[in-house]
């Protein structure tokens, strides 16, 4: 019970942090729907490149994470984001981010044919997902709070989930259920911008929540946090 009351605290705790950082660096919000924009130009303009343009859209992409994981870090360790830190976010974590997903692409491309080759190739590709998504799900928190390279990164990440899952997914599970179902909205036309909008205001008090959940977390015990609960901290 001492466990379930301290783990209560703590997402009270954090939820509200992340409210009010979210709202006080409310222009973040706003980079989401440039980032939009950029793809879609790049999008356009790659169509008709063939491999050079896939390239150029994974690189663009990727700038566009590390951008928004950047100032997601400015939030989480420092509570504001200039427009100096905006203009240094897109390549910030570019490689890392693109060394996470070179890893993850090569692993598909070797698992996604052996696996359709037998029978069972469906089921087991599926639990690939799944566990790829349950493992290296803390890998956004690591880019920007551990600096690790890509493999460590992976690795790390296998650890972090091992000690603090019971911890991490409840709040994570919960989050992707909701955003399921505001994303399947049933909505067209101009109505349609409000469920965009509605998904990029969820997605962005959501990562700012990760972050300082990780926080919490990372280098922590169960012992202690019920420690810091009862003494107040």
């Amino acid at each position: 019970m001492t466990w379930l009351t301290t783990t209560l605290a703590m997402y009270r705790g954090v939820a509200g942090r992340a409210g009010r950082l979210a709202f006080r660096n409310w222009p973040v919000l706003g980079t989401m729907m440039l980032y939009s924009i950029v793809l879609a130009v790049t999008a356009l303009l790659a169509s008709g490149l063939g491999i050079a343009g896939g390239l150029l859209m994974s690189l663009v992409w990727a700038s566009c994470v590390s951008s928004f994981l950047s100032l997601v870090e400015m939030m989480v360790r420092t509570g504001r984001v200039s427009w100096r830190d905006f203009q240094r976010s897109f390549g910030a974590y570019l490689w890392d981010v693109v060394g996470v997903t070179f890893v993850l692409w090569v692993v598909f491309v070797v698992a996604t044919p052996a696996l359709r080759s037998v029978p069972q190739g469906p089921g087991l590709l599926l639990a690939l997902n799944l566990l790829i998504i349950v493992l290296f799900n803390a890998v956004p928190e690591l880019i920007y709070l551990r600096h690790a390279s890509s493999l460590e990164l992976l690795t790390e990440s296998f650890a972090f989930i091992s000690d603090n899952w019971i911890e991490w997914f409840p709040p994570n599970l919960l989050a992707g259920g909701v955003l399921y179902l505001v994303a399947q909205w049933p909505l067209d036309g101009l109505l349609a911008g409000l469920r965009t909008a509605a998904v990029a205001l969820f997605v962005y008090g959501l990562m700012v929540f990760r972050g300082l959940l990780f926080l919490e977390l990372d280098g922590s015990s169960r012992r202690g946090r019920a420690f810091r609960h009862r003494s107040g901290r």
